[in-house]
């Protein structure tokens, strides 16, 4: 195995870790109606998601004339890697949920807040009565 590979993946692990916990923040956030703060983790979201991809080049330029990752993983001997790789993908798992609630709330809120501004501020068209006595536009 190549041990550049093997430090790549410990790397993505750790920024996946560092996602998700910024995924559960960004939860409590969105919960507390936190603005400022989710506008914040967001930028921090975007930095982490950079990174990971910057490791997932290298990994790639690392192992171009190798098979998939999965049959690489499989074939090697390094218990500590098969763990490794284990972990990142229930770690993925885990952010994928996480990502999903909350794009769901935000879409609750952003739902919400809108039929509250239609509440508040009416229609700009003035209805006017038709020949059946209903309001046209």
């Amino acid at each position: 195995m190549i041990p550049e590979v093997k430090i790549v993946i410990f790397e993505e692990k750790s920024v996946l870790k560092n996602m998700l916990d910024l995924l559960d923040n960004q939860y409590e956030f969105i919960i507390n109606k936190d603005l400022i703060k989710i506008d914040k983790i967001a930028k921090e979201l975007d930095e982490a998601a950079k990174k990971l991809a910057r490791l997932e080049i290298k990994r790639r330029n690392l192992m171009e004339s190798k098979p998939s990752v999965k049959q690489y993983i499989e074939d090697c001997n390094d218990e500590n890697i098969k763990q490794a790789y284990k972990e990142i993908k229930e770690i993925l798992n885990m952010i994928e949920l996480q990502k999903k609630a909350n794009e769901t709330l935000i879409k609750q809120r952003l739902f919400f807040t809108k039929k509250m501004i239609n509440c508040i501020k009416p229609g700009k068209s003035i209805g006017t009565y038709n020949a059946y006595g209903q309001v046209g536009k």
